[in-house]
């Protein structure tokens, strides 16, 4: 699992990817949302972002599933398109290197 965060325009935002299975049985999750504040820890301790509510995932088969990702988006959600661009770029990297 991989947490990556990003600031646009003033905002955060995090895509979170998660990898299950294995062999044929492998997919890859990918999701995207707006970043937000985690719990208080210690005082000297800073605290990361974690994910907000997912508006966009991404699901991406092993190759040898011989299946196309799908895309599942929150109807309730917007977000800014340089943020979309930023996400599928994330992804389309991430999955040539892997060759799904």
């Amino acid at each position: 699992m991989s947490l990556l965060t990003w600031d646009y325009d003033g905002d955060l935002f995090c895509a979170l990817t998660t990898e299950t299975g294995a062999g044929e049985g492998r997919m890859t999750h990918f999701e995207l949302s707006e970043a937000r504040m985690g719990p208080g820890g210690a005082s000297s301790t800073p605290v990361p972002p974690v994910p907000g509510p997912t508006a966009v995932t991404v699901i991406a088969y092993a190759p040898e599933e011989e299946k196309p990702a799908e895309v599942y988006f929150d109807a309730t959600q917007t977000l800014p398109f340089a943020v979309l661009q930023h996400f599928v770029a994330l992804v389309a990297s991430h999955m040539a290197s892997t060759g799904s």
